[in-house]
């Protein structure tokens, strides 16, 4: 069943030799001269050196721990009655673990090194090098903008950039994931000297729904009800949400007259005054005021209280009376006249104390890998979630605590099992239904995942473009409101566009595009793209929701992959396909070359003989050969 679903070639050729293919009327019709692809430049060792790498030592024990995965799996196997999917072969297995590991699939050489290789150990060394690669910084970041809901101007005028830097640069050191968390909800300052009070930004001025988003997320517990009432389904009360609330209602995201930036008075109306009297002749442009109000978002902590609704209606509180902070598990914070608030709810969140904390990111990470949860939803865990795996989920809760939150290592051990190493199982299930993991679920390619292997077939160095990072940004946006003048925010603001606004992108654009198209990696696109943008159309969310992307089917995607630039692209002169297929010394090779290039294996002698009869037909028929390839499911597929 399948190698049925997903190996349909023959099908897909027949389509073709009946149908016009996209490529045949491109070959055929006369055109302008396409536009140059640009090859960008490969990273330098600096930036490889960034990425911290799995531990070699470590090794033993990840093998160890993964065998005592796959026993607790296989004793509900055999209570089940079920049988584990067969083992991946090792086409299957590089494709995989590059697409879930680095984001893409490999390119040529890479295939071929892994494929021809006989190096026992060549999986477990595979594994460990994708973790320890900027591909995985890459791909993991485009993981979490989806969960986080990161936007390049989250709110007015914000700029998200050097908190976009930060989780890129947190991820390539591996920074532990309760340090990471703690860091995003206690840091305080303006975002240019503290990057991480982002995660607070995001949801300015929205205290209790920021409340809500943050356990969610990290606590996988759904609590928005019981903002306006006891919880229907949970335990949860109106009560606790407020007690809860209480700890992190006294944060707020600007500045105000009680803090530094308004010891002359309103910074913005006061420089926004100077300008008009000092250079008459000079309108604040865009970047001028962006650069300016930006400067006004600062997290700080306040003496404000929360106060219980004016319609509460519970007998346990009084409308309109103070809330005393609490939390409705774990060890209560002990709070003092001196005690941050936000700190303590940071501590709460974190602790190992917490029973939460680390089971909602085990379970994160085990639906990441396997594509389900040992409870689902991942996202609303209640006192009476039952695990499908308790002994199973109790293993790995410890394993995350023995290192310490080392989210590399732990998906190591993941990667390294039996069950990681199966083909997919093609099933649907409802939340209801225990799935007993035979071996993973069978998943279309995220859209960031489609991009960039469309990318890799393209493009030599998709990944030379670098957005900037927390220094640089630092140095040009960071304004002192107390004393900045009008003249330097107009300095600061050319200063802007020319490194890394608007003239840059420009700039940028114009060396690195393809009919319009920035080709980049995901991760340094606009977040999110732009309506219409290829990401868009293969499901990338708004980055209004939680998890908000999709992968539905949709026609606008069928339109994309027959006849849109992106697929063009590949075919053209100086791509990385095209200058593959020119390299190849026989048609033999060429057809190896495709094949490998684009699904990561090679062909058998059916689809071989196929691409032979196409080839015949010169150019054309090279592009139908490739054009078939990249519209089949099994390179949509993640197998």
């Amino acid at each position: 069943m399948f190698q049925r679903f997903l190996r349909p070639l023959c099908l897909v050729f027949a389509v073709t030799m009946i149908l016009t293919s996209p490529t045949i009327i491109l070959a055929q019709a006369k055109k302008p001269k396409p536009s140059p692809i640009p090859r960008g430049r490969p990273l330098t060792k600096e930036q490889y050196a960034s990425v911290k790498r799995v531990k070699p030592a470590m090794r033993q024990k990840a093998l160890q721990v993964a065998s005592r995965i796959d026993d607790l799996l296989k004793v509900n196997y055999d209570y089940h009655n079920v049988k584990p999917n067969p083992k991946l072969n090792d086409a299957q297995f590089l494709r995989r673990v590059y697409l879930e590991i680095t984001g893409t699939i490999p390119r040529l050489d890479q295939a071929r090194q892994f494929l021809d290789s006989s190096v026992p150990s060549k999986r477990e060394d595979l594994i460990d090098r994708l973790l320890s690669s900027p591909g995985n910084v890459s791909h993991t970041f485009n993981y979490w903008a989806n969960i986080l809901r990161l936007k390049d101007r989250p709110q007015g005028n914000q700029i998200a950039e050097p908190y976009l830097a930060w989780i890129k640069q947190s991820l390539a050191e591996n920074q532990p994931y309760d340090r990471w968390v703690h860091e995003m909800l206690a840091s305080q300052g303006k975002i240019w000297d503290s990057p991480a009070t982002g995660y607070l930004l995001r949801d300015d001025g929205m205290q209790l729904s920021g409340l809500d988003n943050t356990v969610r997320v990290f606590l996988g517990t759904q609590i928005g009800c019981a903002q306006c009432h006891d919880h229907p389904f949970d335990s949860w009360t109106q009560r606790e949400f407020y007690e809860l609330a209480a700890l992190t209602f006294s944060t707020r995201t600007r500045q105000n007259r009680q803090t530094k930036g308004y010891a002359n008075g309103n910074p913005v109306q006061r420089v926004q005054k100077e300008l008009k009297e000092k250079f008459p002749e000079k309108k604040p442009n865009g970047t001028f005021n962006r650069l300016l109000r930006a400067n006004l978002y600062y997290v700080n902590e306040t003496k404000a209280n929360l106060r219980y609704p004016d319609d509460y209606a519970y007998d346990n509180a009084k409308a309109k009376q103070v809330v005393v902070p609490g939390v409705p598990f774990g060890k209560q914070p002990k709070l003092t006249a001196k005690t941050s608030k936000s700190k303590a709810f940071a501590d709460w969140l974190t602790s190992r104390d917490n029973p939460r904390f680390t089971v909602a990111i085990t379970n994160r990470l085990w639906k990441r890998v396997f594509g389900r949860g040992l409870i689902e939803p991942i996202d609303d865990i209640r006192n009476d979630s039952k695990p499908s795996h308790p002994e199973l989920l109790d293993l790995l809760v410890s394993e995350m605590n023995r290192l310490n939150y080392n989210r590399k290592e732990f998906l190591r051990i993941l990667y390294y099992t039996d069950a990681y190493q199966r083909q997919a199982s093609t099933q649907n299930l409802d939340l209801d239904t225990d799935y007993m993991f035979p071996g993973p679920l069978l998943h279309r390619m995220s859209a960031e995942q489609a991009w960039d292997a469309i990318l890799t077939l393209a493009v030599y160095y998709p990944e030379s473009f670098q957005r900037p990072s927390v220094k640089q940004l630092s140095r040009i946006a960071n304004l002192d409101l107390a004393t900045v003048t009008a003249e330097e925010v107009t300095k600061r603001a050319e200063e802007f566009d020319e490194q890394v606004g608007k003239k840059a992108m420009a700039r940028f654009r114009k060396s690195s595009s393809y009919k319009g198209m920035l080709l980049v990696r995901a991760s340094e696109q606009p977040l999110p793209a732009p309506v219409g943008h290829f990401l868009r159309e293969f499901g990338q969310g708004d980055r209004e929701l939680i998890s908000g992307s999709n992968d539905d089917a949709t026609v606008p995607q069928i339109l994309t992959m027959w006849n849109g630039p992106i697929t063009h692209m590949m075919l053209e002169k100086g791509s990385v396909t095209y200058d593959n297929l020119l390299r190849a010394k026989s048609a033999r090779e060429q057809v190896d070359v495709i094949f490998l290039s684009i699904l990561s294996r090679y062909p058998d002698s059916g689809e071989r003989a196929i691409a032979f009869k196409e080839m015949r037909k010169g150019n054309a028929g090279y592009g139908d050969v490739i054009w078939a390839l990249i519209n089949t499911r099994e390179f949509l597929f993640v197998q």
